[in-house]
């Protein structure tokens, strides 16, 4: 290979990773400065939702992309972060910063206790227990209004101020670079597992269970790390949520179905084991569905056709259209 054959390769190599570089760079000043630019209250709180959104839809990429794990109760363990952090603020006073974190350890414990007794099981049955588990935590808090104010409404705080920013219910800017912080720690850190020896295990899994036993592969070992990582990083984003929406009940369309079926739908448009893919997925369908708003429930049947549709036709999503708009 001559000296012109390596400098050529190498400069095509360097070419392409500037072109990347270049291409994530524009769409973060996008997401960075686009609402502050735009400064309407209505859009910035779209930019919130679908930021939120995305994140958690990536989170459920983590389960069901990687590892081929099939959470049905996903909502759920959603409404554990909320509340845990929520009820600590309500009743103990501890401060929503650190609710991130309890939020997310509560989930993460629950999440391994679920699947300790799930992940045995395979396909179908993990979905119908994770539904059962999931329902079983809504119903929870639902007959418990004594502590948890049940389907009464659970008021909740806003986050403190701090390093002098102000967390206030009308400042939603901070809210949404508050979320914008959570994403890049949480996406980088969804990515370094995924690019890891874990990894590497969780799509073996996916691909051949069986295979990956012969193999000697511990699989129920892997999926209970899966689970329960992807468990507290839900933790944190259900706290999150928690504190800025303000007020939480547990009914269908916040921790049940109508959740879980919203956030399966946006994996499945960006992409399975793509995580990226659903914050664009998230963007596209947030906004369909504030356009479509005035039809109530008929939207879960839209996003149920266009479910169907992606499974059929166009099975890695928004993430297989990327080289026609690079």
């Amino acid at each position: 290979m001559t000296n012109e054959t390596v400098m050529t390769a190498g400069s095509g190599v360097w070419h392409s990773h500037g072109a990347r570089i270049l291409k994530i760079v524009v769409l973060l000043a996008l997401l960075v400065f686009a609402p502050t630019l735009i400064d309407n209250d209505y859009l910035t709180r779209i930019f919130i939702s679908a930021v939120m959104m995305g994140l958690m839809a990536a989170i459920f990429d983590l389960m069901i992309g990687y590892a081929g794990l099939i959470n049905f109760g996903y909502a759920g363990f959603l409404a554990i972060g909320a509340y845990t952090s929520a009820l600590g603020s309500f009743h103990y006073s501890i401060s929503p910063w650190l609710g991130l974190l309890t939020g997310g350890l509560m989930t993460a414990f629950i999440g391994f206790l679920a699947g300790v007794i799930t992940l045995r099981l395979r396909g179908l049955y993990i979905a119908l227990m994770t539904f059962f588990v999931g329902e079983a935590i809504r119903f929870t808090i639902s007959n418990t209004p004594d502590f948890t104010r049940g389907m009464l409404g659970l008021s909740v705080p806003p986050y403190p101020d701090i390093l002098g920013i102000d967390f206030s219910r009308g400042d939603l800017l901070n809210y949404y670079y508050l979320v914008l912080v959570l994403g890049a720690i949480i996406m980088g850190s969804l990515w370094w597992l995924v690019k890891s020896r874990f990894g590497l295990a969780f799509e073996a899994l996916r691909e051949d269970q069986l295979a990956s036993q012969s193999m000697g592969l511990n699989t129920t070992k892997y999926k209970l790390y899966n689970f329960t990582i992807a468990s507290f990083f839900a933790g944190v984003m259900g706290a999150y949520y928690a504190h800025y929406i303000s007020i939480l009940s547990p009914t269908p369309e916040e921790f049940g179905v109508y959740r879980t079926v919203e956030i399966l739908t946006i994996t499945y448009v960006g992409g399975r084991g793509t995580l990226w893919g659903s914050i664009f997925a998230a963007f596209l369908l947030i906004g369909f569905q504030e356009y479509f708003r005035g039809l109530g429930p008929w939207r879960l049947v839209i996003f149920g056709a266009l479910l169907i549709f992606v499974m059929l036709f166009a099975r890695k999503g928004l993430a297989g259209l990327k080289k026609y708009f690079w």
